[in-house]
């Protein structure tokens, strides 16, 4: 049987691989998402803005 803190380092470094993968992961989402959604036009959201406001 292993001693404890072995088993401890092997757990240590495990969750330091899962919270690296998560980042990596989620930060290729994000950037995937940015370079692939259309961006906003600002023109047309400060339209949008205008016309809700005159029509209350």
């Amino acid at each position: 049987m292993r001693p404890d803190h072995q088993e401890f380092v092997d757990s240590a470094r495990l969750a330091a691989i899962a919270v690296l993968s998560a980042v990596v992961t989620a930060t290729a989402v994000i950037g995937a998402g940015r370079a692939l959604l259309p961006r906003p036009d600002p023109v047309a959201e400060a339209q949008v803005q205008l016309v809700r406001t005159m029509s209350r």
